[in-house]
């Protein structure tokens, strides 16, 4: 059967491509059996001619949709535009699952994922190939043809990774996403997050599911992957975007030695800073490791714990920062404002961790209220945020939709477009400068101006 998966990236930050990995995995997986499969990527602007286009000339038999929660505005306006659909419809990824009455809400569509879909879509497929009913797949929820809904139970996390084939980049435009982002392809080597963080969507993820939820594949599975994407590819850095990528220490100890025999290309990786050491570290620099990025998120030990679910001290993310910079590792922070009873002082710790601790670059965003998790049902019962403004559209991470009395939106516009000038204006103004332009409300179209030398300017202000 043909299967066309449709990709919608549309107004977020800095304009870049970027590779799903969630559709990559099902595509090697329904590949591997026998079944064709196509991307129709729709990033820049919303374009419903194309989309058309594609449908007709490449007839699939099932569009597979797949959305977090920001993107999902715009699956609805497909469907509302372009229905009523000739071939199966199904909709997967985060917002399906954290928001699965997103079935009844959108006309057109017959189905959703809950939960990892490797095994649901490729049994869906054979099953309509088939000629039968779909309707008693675990991890599917089926619109049958009288408007009821047969809402299945979930099967358990598969628990071998290494079962599963690589994630698929040949229906995406891979050579230019990897030039898009300095010469640099992207690996996922688990699934899974072992902490439990209100704000993100985690912690509602492994409870869709029995079984284990946090699963690496075997080093020997990561570096063939690998293998086979630098032979068909040029490439001058890796990304293992991990959620954690040193939650397992035996994994690491492994990886680093295999890796370092074989390849020489540097690679980035992202951590908690209570899983760095000066052990760690020196691994990762001995293996070629060139940055580890550092969720920091909020700089009050007390808000971390109280409201974010983030139990570690202000010591422990300096210790981590500290060792990565003793090991000659540099260092990304991502940091988050906005948050549902934060306050300007409170952020201002953030600035202030921030600006002790100097890493090499930082990132600021704005929190969403992603449905479904912990801070976004808090959201709801203070009132911070009405129902029908979680569908507004903006670029993601740069405005709110909250409306709170301690921290108005125009104060937290201002702590995020002022953060990484003030983390740096002491140590380093160059980049404090190019910053304040950067987080501005110029600054996507700066970005685009300043593409021809976006490689000095990250050089400049990122150190890599």
């Amino acid at each position: 059967m043909r299967i066309l998966f449709v990709y919608t990236d549309l107004n977020v930050r800095g304009g870049a491509k970027s590779y799903h990995f969630g559709i990559g995995m099902l595509s090697a997986m329904l590949k591997r059996h026998g079944h064709e499969t196509q991307l129709h990527y729709i990033f820049g602007h919303y374009d419903l001619a194309a989309l058309t286009r594609t449908i007709a000339t490449w007839q699939p038999d099932v569009l597979a949709f797949s959305a977090v929660s920001p993107q999902f505005s715009y699956v609805q306006r497909i469907f509302r535009d372009l229905q009523p659909f000739k071939p199966f419809t199904i909709l997967g990824g985060q917002h399906a699952t954290l928001e699965p009455l997103c079935l009844e809400q959108t006309p057109g569509l017959d189905a959703i994922c809950i939960g990892e879909g490797d095994y649901p879509l490729l049994e869906l497929v054979q099953t309509l190939e088939r000629r039968e009913q779909p309707d008693q797949i675990a991890n599917l929820w089926i619109k049958r043809k009288d408007g009821t809904i047969a809402r299945n139970p979930s099967r358990p996390f598969h628990d071998n990774l290494d079962d599963l084939p690589f994630a698929d980049v040949d229906p995406f435009d891979y050579q230019a996403i990897i030039d898009s982002d300095f010469k640099t392809a992207l690996f996922m080597f688990s699934r899974g997050c072992p902490y439990n963080c209100t704000f993100c969507s985690n912690h509602v993820l492994r409870k869709m599911q029995p079984g284990k939820y946090v699963r690496f594949r075997g080093v020997s599975s990561c570096l063939a992957e690998i293998r086979d994407v630098v032979s068909r590819y040029r490439v001058k850095a890796l990304y293992f975007n991990d959620d954690c990528f040193t939650a397992k220490h035996d994994f690491v100890t492994e990886f680093c030695q295999a890796y370092k025999a074989e390849f020489s290309l540097p690679f980035d990786i992202n951590a908690r800073p209570e899983t760095l050491n000066n052990e760690i570290c020196d691994m990762l620099k001995d293996a070629g490791c060139r940055r580890v990025c550092i969720g920091v998120e909020n700089g009050s030990e007390e808000f971390r714990r109280e409201v974010l679910g983030r139990n570690h001290t202000n010591a422990q993310i300096e210790a981590g920062f500290a060792a990565c910079r003793r090991a000659g590792l540099k260092t990304k922070s991502f940091n988050i404002v906005g948050f549902p009873f934060e306050t300007p002082a409170i952020h201002q710790e953030t600035v202030n961790l921030n600006a002790r601790m100097n890493p090499d670059s930082v990132i600021i965003g704005i929190f969403e209220p992603y449905p479904g998790t912990k801070l976004a049902d808090v959201c709801l019962k203070e009132g911070f945020i009405e129902p029908t403004q979680a569908g507004s559209e903006f670029v993601g991470r740069t405005d709110t939709v909250l409306n709170m009395p301690q921290f108005s939106r125009k104060q937290i516009l201002h702590c995020f477009r002022t953060f990484a000038s003030n983390v740096y204006r002491r140590q380093s103004l160059h980049k404090a400068v190019f910053l304040r332009l950067y987080y501005s409300p110029y600054g996507e179209p700066l970005i685009r101006l300043l593409k021809p030398i976006k490689g000095i300017l990250r050089r400049m202000t990122m150190g890599v």
